[in-house]
């Protein structure tokens, strides 16, 4: 068969966790893997040698998938690949070195480690620091702490942004948008959860999603009795990939129908609650904090040592308008998004742009310097460096399909 025929039938009608073994008119033998809905991975036996190619798409971009696979595995092999044919698979399997899985295995476990020891050294509080108080747990108040991301529990009791130092507690005014931009980067990973903003049994994070009305049942937190509603949220890889996701989370507020809104979370272990939440187009409209902003400052968790590659954040654009915004009562904001993404210095955590990669400041900085009312910069040499490098040791490679 003609080899995009045969790839494309199979990247549209495998099931997720299936495998097919292919060979080229000339005998070289390959296995594709559908690991999930929209991710592909190829192996091809060559000399005794084994090359992955792998693929991330959605429903628009599949044929492009096809396309570059195609073009990537003729690189490879040095000649162009017109056709494809199923093959036996044991023929194949007799090709791929089993020291492979071990290869990859040990390396894992060892990352696990690391990161588990790198977490418990950044929730070491500083001297001071400033909290973000959330809600009450058994007379003990859950808290964000803004210095290092992490949630606490103190038994001071506080109802609004404040400093703790020497024992003392007092209210601070923070810039809202400032805290706007540091809570948007505080994510919930759908296997692993979130390194830095967990205590026991809670996850504290944001996410976007649209309110799809109550569901007719009342659930239940910290005593509080509380509507359970449908929600349609977004996952998202690093590479840009975005597909809806429904969900079910409990409330007290009543919102609005048809608007887009970024809601922050607890996730128990078992449900997840909203505990506040704003309306993303109504910001947007008013020029406090922009779609993209909020876009960009959660796809920061995708960084490699503070930079984040444009073409994936580019896709991440591309997918939001087509399959978000273009449709629904957001398109009045489509071309708002596509002009203000050639704008990206507008976004407080952008330092520079270069070829394919944003250059950026974390969190940790932002919060710093902004609160010393001073220019946004990476915090390299200032007390909270180690922390700093700390956020992105532990986050570098830590998502693979987080919430928006």
């Amino acid at each position: 068969m003609k080899a995009y025929d045969i790839l494309a039938y199979l990247l549209e009608h495998l099931e997720p966790n299936s495998v097919t073994a292919l060979i080229t008119n000339d005998g070289i033998p390959l296995m594709l893997s559908k690991d999930s809905d929209y991710e592909i991975s190829v192996y091809i036996c060559k000399d005794e040698n084994v090359k992955k190619f792998h693929k991330e798409f959605d429903k628009p971009t599949i044929h492009r998938a096809v396309i570059e696979l195609l073009e990537e595995i003729s690189s490879y092999l040095g000649k162009e690949i017109g056709e494809l044919n199923i093959s036996n698979s044991v023929k194949f399997e007799d090709c791929v070195p089993k020291r492979q899985e071990v290869k990859r295995e040990r390396p894992q476990k060892k990352r696990v480690a690391e990161t588990k020891n790198l977490v418990e050294e950044m929730r070491k509080l500083p001297s001071a620091y400033n909290i973000i108080p959330l809600f009450t747990d058994n007379g003990k108040l859950i808290a964000i702490v803004l210095e290092n991301l992490s949630l606490i529990s103190t038994d001071k009791i506080v109802k609004s942004i404040s400093r703790v130092s020497d024992g003392n507690i007092s209210p601070i005014n923070a810039d809202p948008v400032t805290i706007i931009y540091v809570l948007s980067t505080l994510k919930f990973d759908l296997q692993k959860g979130n390194p830095f903003s967990s205590y026991e049994k809670y996850t504290f994070f944001t996410a976007l999603y649209q309110d799809l009305g109550e569901i007719g049942e009342e659930g239940e937190f910290q005593n509080r009795k509380m509507k359970k509603k449908q929600g349609k949220f977004f996952s998202v890889t690093p590479k840009g990939l975005l597909k809806p996701i429904p969900l079910e989370f409990l409330d007290i507020s009543r919102e609005k129908k048809n608007t887009l809104n970024v809601g922050y979370f607890i996730h128990d272990g078992e449900k997840f609650v909203k505990l506040n939440s704003f309306d993303l187009f109504e910001y947007h409209e008013k020029n406090i904090f922009t779609i993209n902003s909020y876009l960009f400052s959660s796809f920061i968790v995708t960084q490699k040592d503070f930079k984040v590659e444009y073409q994936n954040f580019d896709k991440l654009i591309s997918n939001f308008v087509n399959n978000v915004i273009s449709k629904g009562v957001g398109a009045k904001y489509v071309k708002d998004v596509f002009e203000l993404e050639r704008i990206l210095y507008d976004i407080q955590y952008v330092r520079t742009v270069a070829g394919n990669e944003i250059s950026i400041v974390d969190p940790i900085s932002l919060w710093y310097y902004r609160n010393k009312g001073e220019d946004v910069r990476l915090c390299d040499s200032c007390e909270l460096k180690d922390k700093v490098e700390l956020w992105n040791r532990i986050i570098k490679g830590f998502y693979r399909e987080f919430l928006l």
